[in-house]
Parts: C-alpha cells; sequence; structure tokens
C-alpha cells in the first residue's frame, strides 16, 4: 500500500544512505570481527560502549579507551581516536541534491546514530548543517536506534503522526523497529536506493 497521501515528513538516516562510510573493513577491524555485513552491523548497534558513546552518555576519549581494550590491536588511544574520527568518507554523490530535491511541503529531517567525534564534521565539513529542517541525533537525545525511545521522541517532537513520516536507513533492524511504531520506512543503501523510495512516494 502507498502512504504517500499522508507523509509528511522525510525522515533521512545518514551512514550508507547519504553519508559514505567505506567499506566494512573498517567496522570489521574496530569489532574484531567478520562475517556478511548485516551481521557486522548488527553486533555494531549491540555494542554496549557503541550504545553508551552514540547515546552521549560517555566521552571519546572513555569509548576509544574502551575500544582499545576490547580489541588492542586497534593500537593506541590517540591512533583510534584518529582513525575513528576519519571513518566517514564524504558524502555520496549527489546526496545534497538529492536532499534538495525534496518537494518543499515535505518536512526534512536527519535521523543519526552519531556521537561527539563525527557529529561537527557531518554537519560543518560535509554541509548537512542547514539542509534539513529537524535534525535528531543520538547523542544529543539520550537514546539510539533502534530502540523504540528515539522514535517516540522523534514523533514527538516533531508533532505528527508515525504514518506521516517516511523514513529511510539502511539497516534493517532500525527499519524494523520504526515500522512496529507506524512509522513508513524502507531499507535503503546509497543514493540510487534511496531515491527510488522517493520517488515511489512522490516527494521529489
Amino acid at each position: 500500500m502507498n502512504h504517500s497521501e499522508a507523509i509528511k515528513v522525510i525522515l533521512f538516516d545518514l551512514g550508507n544512505v547519504l553519508v559514505d562510510l567505506g567499506d566494512r573493513s573498517e567496522l570489521n577491524s574496530m569489532l574484531n570481527a567478520s562475517g556478511d555485513e548485516a551481521e557486522i552491523w548488527l553486533k555494531w548497534l549491540q555494542s554496549p560502549l557503541v550504545k553508551r558513546f552514540d547515546s552521549g552518555e560517555i566521552s571519546f576519549d572513555i569509548f576509544a579507551t574502551g575500544m582499545i581494550a576490547e580489541v588492542p590491536s586497534l593500537g593506541s588511544r590517540e591512533d583510534f581516536k584518529r582513525r575513528f574520527s576519519r571513518w566517514p568518507k564524504g558524502l555520496f554523490d549527489g546526496a545534497l541534491s538529492l536532499v534538495s530535491r525534496v518537494k518543499p511541503k515535505y518536512h526534512k529531517a536527519i535521523l543519526s546514530n552519531t556521537n561527539e567525534a563525527h557529529w561537527p564534521i557531518l554537519m560543518s565539513d560535509m554541509k548537512l548543517g542547514g539542509a534539513f529542517q529537524s535534525y535528531f541525533a543520538s547523542h544529543q537525545m539520550g537514546c539510539v536506534k533502534p530502540d523504540e525511545e528515539i522514535y517516540l521522541k522523534v514523533v514527538s517532537a516533531l508533532g505528527v503522526e508515525p504514518r506521516d513520516i517516511l523514513f529511510v536507513d539502511d539497516n534493517l533492524v532500525n527499519v524494523e523497529a520504526a515500522k512496529k511504531i507506524g512509522i513508513v520506512a524502507h531499507q535503503v543503501k546509497g543514493i540510487k536506493e534511496a531515491q527510488r523510495i522517493l520517488q515511489q512516494y512522490n516527494v521529489v
């Protein structure tokens, strides 16, 4: 069923939707893990240390110390911090263009699991600041995807019904969690897939 008539808000995830995080080798290294992409991302999302950092509970220094304690091969704390800060490679080609083509009647917003190290880079260096009307960053909200709490906070802040929101995210677990509370959600990876969904709902 196409719910395009009810959509009022276009809600974008960032990593692997608008922002290039590179191949999964970096993630594999940080987690000292192997497997398919979905399994690795699920392990990242379920890491208590990652959750504490992405929810703003701990500082970058404490996160880095914890990571290298879990995976000593990551090197020194400062080496890890430099490497982690460079994880977002940049915007995918056409990312800002796609966002700008969303029809003016829709409210454009971001919902991202992020942190104090990446957020300034995303907003300033990648020029995402100013491209949206609302910004929902996990480390500023005190909760993370896929926990129900973060979606409920977004719905409340936007003052709409869940069914009024079209959400695109690269992780299926986040998409399924959004769907559980009634948000119209789709898994996409990269600009072409995101564009296809936005076109499907006639919002660009």
